[in-house]
């Protein structure tokens, strides 16, 4: 990887692992959850529509691929968005973090089901289990203590937005593979904020809300880089490196959300957020590696 290709790799995954963070500190700013995933949404949404309309895509000739961009935008965006951030209103963010990174474990699964190409192996069922180990590992201490009910429900949270972020890669594969990524991607986001617009207002009432400058700020930040320029470095690493190498991103932003909330959050560094780290890394590796090639 030459430098440039690393410095946006690192610039990357230090972008998505701060986006725990900052959904903490929005939510202690004052900001509700839907509140703020709508604001991150509208946000990033007039990144990447400013982004489609600079590369000269004329949205209208995308008519057809809305009715999938309006569940992609719902199951990508809207659902797991959401869940994330109710869930850091009782559990650390290095936690959802290591727990959202078991998206590739879910997506392996849907795939199997859902692609052609895409089978499962006795390595990647392997996989699956062991990732899944990691995140028994993070609800052990709750479950054997008794205790920890608004913490296990937050977890489960993240379980349930790894499984949409899941859902919605094998659908974006299946159904709007030829879009261009700026279009997929300013179209989902359009979609759901509309999805998550009227929930906020009438169970949030966001007028009346008085969220601190560090909330904006957060929020800022979390729709204009975390939900804008991200996937623009994301794109940008897919077409100089490669999509697998690219992909290897999942297996850094949790050291980085769980660094960023030690150190500024004041979160404690729990042993088995080291083992559950361990135990889905190397599941998602066992997921994702390549046989070897038979030699003759």
């Amino acid at each position: 990887m030459k430098r440039q290709d690393a410095a946006l790799f690192l610039a990357l995954s230090a972008i998505w692992g701060s986006s725990f963070m900052f959904i903490k500190l929005g939510l202690l700013g004052g900001f509700g959850p839907m509140t703020l995933v709508s604001l991150r949404l509208l946000f990033g949404f007039l990144v990447m529509f400013g982004l489609a309309r600079r590369q000269g895509h004329d949205l209208s000739a995308y008519r057809w691929a809305v009715p999938s961009l309006i569940f992609l935008g719902f199951m990508n965006n809207t659902v797991p968005f959401t869940l994330i951030t109710w869930s850091e209103l009782y559990i650390d963010t290095g936690m959802t973090a290591i727990l959202n990174s078991t998206v590739p474990l879910f997506t392996v699964i849907l795939a199997h089901f859902a692609l052609a190409d895409e089978r499962l192996s006795w390595r990647r069922v392997i996989g699956v289990v062991v990732g899944f180990m990691g995140v028994l590992v993070l609800f052990a201490p709750d479950l054997i203590n008794g205790e920890g009910g608004n913490r296990i429900a937050g977890s489960i949270a993240v379980i349930l937005a790894s499984a949409g972020y899941g859902i919605g890669s094998v659908f974006a594969r299946k159904r709007l593979g030829d879009l261009p990524t700026a279009v997929v991607t300013s179209g989902q986001l359009g979609f759901a904020f509309l999805w998550i617009l009227i929930p906020a207002m009438i169970f949030e009432q966001p007028l009346s809300q008085n969220p601190t400058s560090l909330a904006w700020f957060s929020v800022i930040w979390l729709g204009i880089l975390g939900s804008g320029v991200a996937y623009l470095l994301f794109f940008m690493l897919i077409k100089s490196i490669g999509a697998t190498p690219t992909t290897m991103v999942t297996y850094v932003i949790p050291l980085f959300a769980v660094t960023f909330g030690v150190l500024f959050l004041r979160e404690n560094l729990r042993w088995e957020y080291i083992i559950a780290l361990l135990l889905i890394f190397c599941g998602v590796w066992l997921v994702n590696r390549r046989p070897s090639p038979q030699r003759g």
